[in-house]
């Protein structure tokens, strides 16, 4: 939810100045409009970088029509027509009833998560083996010692989780963390408009065989510290053959877990 306490400034030449500002409850700080540029374009603009920022998380609600209208200076209707841009556009959803929320990081990952159905899992899995990969190899040789310190608390944070939900949720934050640490944003933009969690969550399964497939053991090195190790040694080549082995253990886990066994993890 958007914080409490945060300033706006009003947004028309027609209201106070920019250096005039007034609290609202729901709000966050946005530039005054200006006049050679449509209002809600202006207003769509402010919007969309709070979200691919990463400032305004999917699944955030955004402030109420009103506090946008009052913070932009601007009228329902103009507010209404910015974003209805943005809903089209995928970033936003509209929940008749409740209100507005953030529904994609940015643009791309809206036209991803339309081509990529959550059933399409052969799919995903090439898509990530295509992203990962590479994401490997480029981390191995640009990775910074924080975002390599980052990876190391993140996957011991993973191995330490007894909970189904507390491990997946380590492990995709594991495999993001990697994607960054290749130093191109593009590059993990499209990797997080994959659907990820599809390949991570066999459908029926009973409690104990998700249990098997999403924190058993390996049965040799879980490959996860093999790629920490080789990024460590800044070696690309063992870093994308750790990234593929990893892949191809998980994609085998999975068909054994639909297939009816109880897969490893």
């Amino acid at each position: 939810m958007i914080g409490k306490s945060t300033v706006f400034p009003f947004a028309a030449a027609s209201r106070p100045g920019p250096s005039q500002q007034v609290a609202y409850s729901c709000g966050m700080s946005f530039r005054p409009a200006t006049r050679h540029v449509p209002m809600s374009v202006q207003i769509g603009d402010q919007v969309r970088k709070r979200i691919t920022s990463g400032e305004w998380a999917v699944g955030t609600k955004l402030p109420g029509e009103h506090d946008l209208v009052a913070a932009f200076g601007a009228s329902r209707a103009t507010v209404r027509e910015a974003l209805r841009g943005l809903i089209h556009a995928g970033l936003l959803e509209a929940r008749p009833g409740d209100g507005t929320y953030v529904r994609s990081a940015s643009e791309l990952d809206a036209v991803l998560r339309r081509q990529i159905s959550p059933r399409a899992v052969d799919s995903v899995f090439e898509v990530r083996e295509a992203l990962e990969i590479y994401a490997a190899r480029l981390a191995a040789a640009r990775a910074t010692d924080d975002e390599l310190g980052e990876l190391a608390v993140l996957l011991a944070d993973r191995d330490a989780a007894t909970d189904l939900k507390g491990r997946l949720e380590r492990d995709i934050r594991f495999h993001d963390a990697l994607v960054a640490a290749s130093g191109n944003p593009l590059l993990l933009d499209m990797y997080r408009g994959v659907d990820r969690a599809s390949t991570y969550s066999p459908g029926e399964l009973s409690e104990r065989a998700r249990r098997r497939f999403l924190v058993g053991e390996w049965e040799d090195e879980d490959e996860h510290h093999a790629l920490l190790s080789a990024l460590r040694q800044r070696d690309p080549d063992a870093a994308a053959d750790a990234a593929t082995r990893l892949l191809q253990h998980a994609r085998e886990a999975f068909v054994r877990a639909e297939d009816g066994g109880t897969g490893d993890g």
